[in-house]
């Protein structure tokens, strides 16, 4: 997909403006994106949804003839639509690519492949009927969409509608997985090849042993697939290290990027993170990345994209990074001027607030730890407990195990993470007041958007306060239960504060009252008034 010739990649790298929610079949909201991309030095789209090849495809007619006509229009229509963009995207030599999770089905597929159910009467993805569905499904689309770049495809993933590691963990963990990703690459990689057309396997595992089989199975490829690789392990988490991953050698590595804000605030609050990307982009040079892609929406979220509001500046910063360094104050006062008009003194007071306003989002974290889920208050402090010690994949079915000595509980500990949260709490209120100083000076446009500023503190403060009492829960000792009250009574009253901000403002976009949900602080609360974890 990149810096390579004669073996199926491309000698660009590619840079991929990546749509992860439903607006990716809306052409009042992708075609402008397409304007954007063309500026801003993109040469890919990548539209991502789960079961997106399924809904691109049909294998025949089934008994039920009425619904599976029904289907196949809506399969035609949508096939039509991907045909569209990439008429659209030729205009700047730009590709299509589709980025999905198998393995995956329609029920029609059932009727074609009674083989995918086994003995248990549910799909298991281990049989091999799976392959040869892959393989006629990625013909059927290249049939209906000859144009498309190629294919990103994740097989690890248990977001997928049949999910290899969970059949692996109930029903086969003595099973392994390699030659089955064998098998499944190459039902992909076939018809794609044949019709010179690119494939990419993402690596989404949950397991590091499932990590490595799948970048082993793409690197016995010997350069002809590509591996998509977040550029920190599991999700998008700020400040986590690099993915150790990305320097392993399994092909050509494709970065994957997140501009959108799924662990940093929606884009609801500034999410600059300009000087972090920077800062990662030294590892793409460093490894020559075969290309990257910039994830600018996200599929839980509907409505909402980066280039809305001021995450754009992300998006505009990442391919400026490719070739060589550029200072983080540099890049978004370079923003500010082609997407807004301004320069000068006001645009270095916009880009100092930018750039400063990171902390917020990643303050959220607890001393780098995944606290937060997605962005949000946990539904229980003992669940932002559960997602500290694993990374943030803490369940709610798990059973809560704190040790007495550990060093998150000393008392040195707290102070430390005490003074961060207040900290973030009063730069909130700092930036909050100067950005209502500024809006005065700047274009209408740019001044709607600076109105997330005003979020901030009651964005800080509820992850202020709900550290302190997950902290005191936690540690449990008698005089840090008789603090939990007043914190409790702090964040019913923040609630409900947040409750009366979100009311005073009319056509909110949801995706903000989501986000700053009063009653997900109240149900926090909820789980204070049981800190043992039995509430």
């Amino acid at each position: 997909m990149g810096a390579r010739s004669g073996d199926g990649m491309t000698q660009a790298p590619l840079i991929g403006f990546e749509i992860h929610d439903a607006s990716l079949w809306e052409p009042s909201r992708v075609l402008p994106f397409i304007e954007v991309m063309e500026r801003w030095g993109y040469n890919a789209l990548v539209l991502h949804q789960n079961d997106l090849l399924d809904a691109c495809t049909q294998l025949g007619l089934t008994a039920n003839y009425g619904v599976s006509d029904l289907r196949l229009k809506k399969v035609r229509n949508n096939a039509a639509w991907l045909n569209r963009l990439v008429e659209r995207l030729a205009e700047s030599g730009a590709k299509l690519f589709l980025e999905i999770k198998e393995p995956s089905f329609h029920d029609y597929a059932l009727e074609f492949y009674p083989g995918l159910i086994g003995s248990g009467g549910f799909p298991d993805p281990t049989r091999e009927d799976w392959t040869d569905l892959c393989r006629a499904k990625v013909s059927d689309l290249l049939a209906r969409v000859p144009g498309i770049g190629g294919l990103i495809v994740n097989l690890s993933s248990p977001e997928s509608r049949v999910s290899l590691p969970d059949h692996l963990a109930v029903h086969a963990p003595d099973l392994e997985p390699v030659a089955w990703f064998d098998r499944m690459i190459r039902a992909f990689y076939g018809p794609l090849s044949e019709a010179g057309k690119q494939l990419c396997i993402r690596d989404f595992s949950y397991t590091p042993g499932m990590q490595s089989d799948v970048l082993a199975a793409v690197e016995r490829y010997g350069g002809q697939v590509g591996a998509s690789v977040k550029i920190t392990a599991h999700d998008y988490f700020p400040e986590a290290p690099e993915n150790p991953v990305i320097r392993s050698g399994a092909g050509p590595v494709v970065l994957e990027f997140e501009a959108f804000g799924e662990h940093t605030g929606w884009g609801v609050i500034p999410n600059c993170r300009v000087a972090e990307l920077r800062e990662r982009m030294a590892g793409f040079r460093e490894i020559g990345a075969a290309g990257m892609l910039v994830r600018t929406s996200w599929e839980a979220i509907t409505g909402a994209n980066a280039l809305d509001g001021l995450s754009a500046v992300n998006v505009y910063a990442l391919p400026r990074l490719i070739a060589s360094d550029v200072d983080a104050d540099e890049l978004v006062r370079d923003w500010l001027r082609e997407a807004h008009g301004i320069e000068g003194d006001t645009a270095e007071e916009v880009a100092d607030l930018l750039l400063r306003s990171w902390q917020i989002p990643a303050a959220a974290y607890w001393n780098g730890k995944v606290f937060p889920r997605h962005s949000c208050l946990p539904s229980k402090w003992q669940e932002g407990w559960l997602s500290m010690a694993t990374t943030g994949m803490g369940r709610r079915d798990r059973d809560l195990r704190i040790a007495p000595d550990d060093p998150e509980l000393s008392e040195q500990a707290r102070r430390a993470l005490f003074a961060a949260k207040e900290e973030a709490t009063a730069l909130a209120h700092e930036l909050a007041a100067a950005a209502g100083g500024i809006a005065s000076k700047v274009p209408e446009s740019l001044a709607r958007q600076l109105e997330g500023f005003a979020w901030l503190p009651y964005f800080a403060g509820q992850f202020e306060l709900a550290s302190k009492a997950a902290f005191y829960a936690a540690r449990g000792q008698a005089e840090d239960l008789e603090r939990l009250p007043a914190l409790c009574s702090g964040l019913s009253d923040l609630a409900d504060e947040i409750a009366r901000a979100l009311d005073a403002v009319p056509d909110l976009p949801h995706h903000h009252r989501v986000l700053l949900d009063p009653d997900q602080i109240r149900l926090f609360v909820k789980s204070l008034a049981t800190p043992d974890g039995t509430g």
